[in-house]
This record gives structure tokens, sequence and C-alpha cells, in this order.
């Protein structure tokens, strides 16, 4: 799929060949206080790519402008935490052996280990439903912003993940990040009521029909 302007995007699936890039757009575009991963280095980084890339249950999008990776999206079939937890396990020994004070790092852990907050009439969580697909991450380059591409990556989601057998893709989304939740609003993705006490807002794309 290709969007056209100044310059063409294709959008694709992720290879291998890409890590490094998607490595580099994701610690140049977010900071501990964005995504709190990134406290654990670059190689555990890369490690989260390799297993969305790799991971038999995740898949990415990434948006190309002549040879440079300027936007992606990766989405897991089901709730992801734990899987790419367990995937990139010997990274992040590494990384807590090279800086052990992460381990007093409060942020990391709520990371790691919440649940989600959102839930159905009958209580259950959504992430838990058998066919709910997860998105995990999107991210488009500063450059590139306003031009139409995550919405472009977010909507070709669809597709892939009716394809792979989900009924429908969820997407937390941090309640201050009002750029991306117009995006998805836009998109027509429906926005599910959350808690008071939450910081995150969750869309749903149906994918029935």
């Amino acid at each position: 799929m290709k969007l056209t302007g100044p310059e063409t995007i294709t959008i694709r699936l992720a290879t291998n060949n890409d890590i490094e890039k998607m490595a580099d757009l994701h610690c140049s575009s977010f900071g501990p206080e964005d995504h709190v991963p990134v406290l654990l280095g670059r190689n555990y980084i890369k490690a989260m790519y390799r297993w969305k890339v790799n991971g038999k249950e995740a898949y990415t999008l990434v948006a190309e402008s002549h040879g440079l990776i300027v936007g992606l999206v990766a989405v897991c079939d089901r709730s992801f935490t734990l899987p790419m937890f367990k995937a990139c396990f010997p990274e992040f020994i590494k990384s807590i052996i090279k800086k052990p004070s992460i381990l007093f790092d409060r942020s990391l852990w709520r990371r790691f280990f919440r649940r989600s907050d959102n839930s159905n009439n009958r209580g259950e969580h959504s992430e838990n439903q058998s066919g709910i697909a997860q998105m995990i991450i999107g991210v488009v380059d500063s450059a590139f912003r306003g031009r139409g591409v995550f919405a472009e990556l977010i909507e070709s989601t669809k597709a892939v993940s009716k394809s792979r057998g989900s009924k429908a893709i969820r997407a937390g989304i941090y309640k201050n990040n009002s750029s991306s939740r117009r995006v998805f609003i836009k998109s027509g993705w429906i926005e599910l009521p959350a808690p008071e006490a939450s910081d995150t807002v969750f869309y749903v794309a149906n994918l029935a029909g």
C-alpha cells in the first residue's frame, strides 16, 4: 500500500532487515517518560522488535520512504506483555547487570506487571478474550507527522489482523496523547469507557463483516 504526496510512502510487513532502523526510530521518538522499556537500553528495544517481527503471534507494519523507516505499528494476536517479556528476558538480565539501579525503578515493574484497566460489562478484561488482537506500539518520525502516515498504518492493521483470525483490534493510548487519540477517532475506532483513575484510553476496531 502506498501514500502519495511530496514523496511516496509504502506500508509493508517488517522483516529482520528493518530491526535496526525500527530500534533507531523508537529510541529517537521515546524517552523513559514516554515508554518505560527505553530504560533498559537500545539492545532491549531491539529484542522487542525482533520478537514483534519473528514471533508467531505478532507482526509489525512499517511505513517506508526512500529506504527510510518513517513509521511503524506492531500488533499481537492476543495479550502481549508476558510473551514479549519472556522472549526479551535475556536482554532484560543483561540490562540489569549493566545498570542494577533499574531494579529500583517502580515505573518499570508497573509497566511489566500491570493489568488492563478496561473491562467489559461482565467485568472481564477484553485483552483476555479470544480473538481480540492487541496493538503494542505505534510511532511516526517527527518529520512525517501530520501527513496521514499513522492513520494509514492503523488502517492497514485491520486487513492483516483479520487475515490472522482476529475479530477486533484493541489499542491503549495515554489520555494526554491527544494527537493519536484524534487519529483513532477519525479512523472510526470506538472509544471504550475507562475507570477515572486510569491514565489510558482504549480504542477498538471491530473486524467482523
